[in-house]
């Protein structure tokens, strides 16, 4: 190393130790200066623009500066010792940096914008997703699409059309293969991405669908929702299977009790019957003179009882369609029926509230069950044959003796019944009402046991299925609903009817339901559901899947941030650290972390396995969405103020009498006009997608929170490094004599130079990025070509240490300067010498041409700062001195200002006059 280089920087490793130009004192605040540094500023950068500053310190970190605003944007840490020079990428992608510990680091050059956007859905889009290998991206939105993308062209291939509601959320299958959609309706769609063919669908939440993750193994697919259920569903969904045949609304529906068959009754005054298998007509039970109201098989399977509204219930047989019994007319029309378990007795209500029973031998009236006022909704003998059940619009459900027709208790239920059914093990009764729910009482005492709510419209008809786990519901609100008894939680639902659901029923296997409805058809489902919980009470709003699918977790209205096990659903562990509604919720990559964000602004980190808070960062705005990368070193979050930040996942392990740094965003992205509904990481680990309420689709290019790199392989100090045009290469000198070219993609050498006989103090890219040209202890200036390594020429004249070289725009001069004080230029293609510019009166450390190469600016070590016209080397056309040590400076790309680093630790900023432009 230089002597005088040496002292130069051993004197300001001394000044940082004491109260030199204002060290260790209150500073006062400088428009004109950069200042954060805590130790000498010993070189400087420019992204392209001119927007951003890069410097590098004694103090060993890098910094990045707002232009506008001389605010602080970040601090790079991460090397050991000083600072010696730093670089921009003319793509201002990436910063590079040399240490007096001997490497260089690359590091990613945050930006605070979109790099592209497109518009996607009008007027919202709300879910984003992409394809593990990064080639397609998928969206939705508010208008009810799903849309596909590719990547490397940002293009739209096709649109998804088939939601009812907006489009909530988005996830492509781990093997690209399948893509899934939720929506504000509870509905999920399947799809195949290739060929936007749907793949099935299903109803799995009531309202909102607030999370959707398929498996890694690609075995399930989990879902959330706003009623705070998390749910497991298979990838492949059974068609639903409309049987047709009907010519008016389907009025009521039955299966028989071997599962075989199906009768239906219609508004088109048939009851049928049909084969469940493959839903072909087996025979009409002919003879009604009205509308047929009702249709239930006996508990043998043998006989079809109807009701009509012409006033008469009908018993028929099954095999042959005849007509067994036809009972005296009630007063009204007939509205419910039901055949005794051993098959003697019948009991009929009407509309106007009577209720009889009848003998099915002769047709013999047997009793009058007296006390309902108005429409009978339903009328049954329990399973245990000991009771009959009726219920009516009055509001009451009434249970009676069937041996003598005894009133044994009424119940009020708050609400006109619509529909009524038994469980299999007579314990249960359930009754739909004209309020949209669904009670269930204990048939013991009355007591009730639960209500069911999620239907939007009166309910047409309940039944349990033979489990005694499961209730199907029909609606006016077209849909059809499958219960879990015991949670008292919809498990599915189906929207396959285009009118009015009227009748539903179980089939014997607990699983198929046949529905009717007012669009004259019957609908064959099949409850898919795997299994499911409670997450929380108040509501799920986000849910994340961990890497090897172990384990999910939740975010919840209630704050908590909960984990869960995949196979069995139960709780796992509660994370503690939100005070208000958790909105969001990410896994790490390893498994081992679990970061969540809410509504109390902030975003906390906690350890998966133990729950313990790691880190936790103050985010000013709620936090709405969370998006780790692939690789787990990049932490993105969507906040309530249309701002994405980015986060350090990695906990810093805690140093002895050191005080933790401040924890602070890595990156802070702006630009949305709409709050973000989603968020996504490209397999890139570089770039995000987010979707906002503006309706357009944004990528995001993300700065690693630490180096990229860390080229090692000088053996001694960096003194200098300098980025191709094109980005692709880095050039570094050192200490140790030698220039290495490095691969920037890739972060390994290509090539090592034995540039110099001593220290290699600068290096600089010739415009094309063909050649380069060093400077160095051994008084030489020297050009390399860039390909091959290969040494084209010297430049003759140096009297001593050559601190700075600069290639002219063109490329057609370099200058150079060092420990003479003398500004040389040669031309470039032959080494001719050109002028020698002499003034200073210090060593310079630093030439630059203007971007428009008609000016050339050199700073001095004792704070002289000159800018010369290149063809007149008589005297400079600017002149200042700074009552400071000087290290570096440059142009600001518009040639209009520079910045000079110095030994205050601050990086001055200076207005050129006109005459020195």
């Amino acid at each position: 190393m230089s002597k005088r280089l040496w002292l130069s920087l051993l004197t300001a490793v001394v000044l940082t130790c004491s109260s030199f130009v204002g060290f260790g004192q209150e500073q006062p605040a400088d428009p004109n200066a950069l200042v954060g540094h805590t130790d000498p500023v010993y070189s400087v950068d420019f992204t392209p623009d001119g927007s951003q500053i890069v410097t590098g310190s004694f103090d060993k970190t890098v910094k990045l500066w707002d232009t506008a605003t001389r605010k602080l944007l970040r601090t790079f840490t991460g090397h050991a010792h000083l600072v010696l020079t730093v670089a921009v990428s003319k793509d201002a992608t990436r910063i590079a940096s040399g240490s007096n510990d001997n490497t260089v680091k690359i590091w990613d050059l945050p930006s605070s914008t979109a790099k592209a956007g497109y518009e996607a859905h009008k007027p919202s889009a709300n879910a984003v997703a992409v394809t593990p290998d990064g080639t397609l991206y998928a969206t939705g939105g508010a208008d009810k699409l799903v849309r596909i993308w590719t990547a490397a062209d940002g293009k739209p291939v096709r649109d998804l059309a088939g939601h009812a509601g907006a489009v909530s959320q988005v996830d492509f299958r781990k093997d690209s293969k399948q893509l899934a959609s939720a929506d504000d309706l509870g509905i999920v769609l399947l799809w195949n991405p290739a060929d936007g063919m749907p793949q099935g669908n299903f109803g799995a939440h009531t309202g909102a669908i607030t999370g959707l993750a398929f498996h890694p193994n690609n075995a399930l697919l989990l879902t959330s929702g706003a009623d705070g259920m998390a749910k497991a569903w298979p990838l492949t969904i059974p068609a639903a299977r409309p049987i047709a045949g009907h010519a008016g609304a389907i009025t009521a529906v039955h299966v028989s009790p071997n599962g075989q068959l199906v009768a239906s009754a219609s508004a088109d005054k048939t009851a049928r019957l049909w084969t469940l298998a493959d839903g072909k007509p087996v025979r009409n039970f002919d003879g009604h003179g009205g509308v047929v109201t009702s249709i239930a098989f006996s508990p043998n399977g043998a006989q079809v009882i109807t009701g009509c509204d012409d006033k008469i219930a009908r018993l028929f047989d099954v095999n042959s369609g005849a007509l067994v019994k036809a009972f005296a007319a009630l007063p009204a029309a007939i509205s419910a029926a039901a055949v005794h378990p051993n098959g003697t007795q019948v009991v009929v209500g009407d509309v106007s509230g009577v209720v009889k029973v009848f003998n099915t031998s002769d047709g013999a009236e047997l009793r009058s069950l007296a006390g309902h006022a108005g429409k009978i909704s339903g009328a049954t003998f329990t399973p245990n044959q000991a009771q009959i059940v009726t219920s009516g619009v009055d509001k009451t459900l009434r249970v009676w003796n069937v041996a003598d027709g005894a009133a044994i208790r009424s119940t009020d239920t708050g609400a006109p019944v619509t529909s009524l059914t038994i469980s299999a093990d007579s314990t249960l009764a359930a009754v739909g009402g004209e309020d949209k729910l669904i009670r269930i009482y204990a048939l013991a005492d009355g007591a009730a046991k639960g209500t069911l709510t999620g239907h939007t419209q009166p309910v047409t008809a309940v039944q349990f299925a033979n489990d005694n786990l499961k209730l199907a519901s029909s609606s006016a609100d077209q849909t059809v609903r499958v219960w879990d008894i015991k949670l008292a939680r919809q498990m599915q639902h189906f929207v396959d009817h285009k009118a009015a659901a009227t009748g539903v029923a179980f089939v014997n296997d607990n699983k198929t339901i046949v529905s009717g409805g007012a669009d004259n058809q019957l609908v064959v489902n099949a409850v898919s559901l795997q299994r499911m919980h409670v997450a929380d009470e108040k509501g799920v709003n986000m849910l994340a899947l961990s890497q090897n699918g172990a384990q999910y977790a939740t975010a919840n209205v209630d704050g908590s941030i909960k984990t869960w096990d995949i196979n069995s659903g139960n709780l796992v562990r509660t994370f503690a650290g939100l005070t208000a509604p958790a909105l969001a919720v990410g896994f790490h990559p390893n498994n081992q972390q679990v970061a969540g964000g809410g509504s109390d602004k902030t975003l906390v980190l906690w350890n998966a396995g133990d729950g313990n808070v790691q880190l936790k960062y103050t985010v000013g705005s709620e936090v709405t969405k969370i998006a780790y990368s692939p690789d787990g070193k990049k932490l993105v979050a969507a906040a309530n103020d249309m701002t994405i930040r980015t986060y350090n996942p990695t906990p810093t392990p805690p140093q002895q009498n050191v005080p933790p740094a401040p924890l602070d965003a890595v990156q802070t992205l702006k630009g949305s006009t709409g709050a973000i509904s989603g968020l996504a990481f490209a397999p890139d680990n570089r770039t995000a997608l987010s979707v906002a309420a503006d309706g357009l689709l944004r990528l995001w290019s993300i700065a690693a929170p630490e180096f990229v790199f860390n080229l090692a392989g000088h053996q001694s100090h960096v003194y200098s490094v300098a980025f191709s045009p094109d980005g692709t290469r880095l050039a570094s000198g050192s200490n140790d004599k030698t220039v290495k070219i490095w691969d920037v993609a890739a972060g390994k050498e290509q090539r090592a130079l034995a540039a110099q006989g001593g220290p290699v103090y600068a290096v600089a890219f010739s415009p094309d990025g063909a050649t380069l040209v060093t400077g160095g202890g051994d008084k030489t200036v020297r050009l390399f070509d860039v390909g091959s390594g290969a040494e084209i020429r010297q430049f003759a004249g140096s009297e001593g240490f050559v601190y700075s070289v600069a290639f002219h725009p063109q490329g057609q001069l370099i200058a150079a300067a060092g420990v003479d004080k003398k500004i040389r230029f040669w031309n470039a293609t032959n080494a001719q010498p050109g002028q020698v510019f002499a003034g200073h009166t210090d060593d310079i450390y630093r030439v630059q041409f203007n971007p428009a190469g008609t000016r050339l600016l050199s700073v001095g070590y004792s704070g002289s700062i000159n800018v010369w016209d290149i063809n007149n080397p008589a005297k400079p056309l600017f002149s200042k001195k700074l009552p400071i040590i000087l290290y570096s400076a440059g142009y600001f790309p518009d040639g209009r200002r520079i910045a000079v680093t110095a030994s205050d630790g601050k990086t001055h900023l200076v207005d050129l006059p006109p005459e020195a432009l």
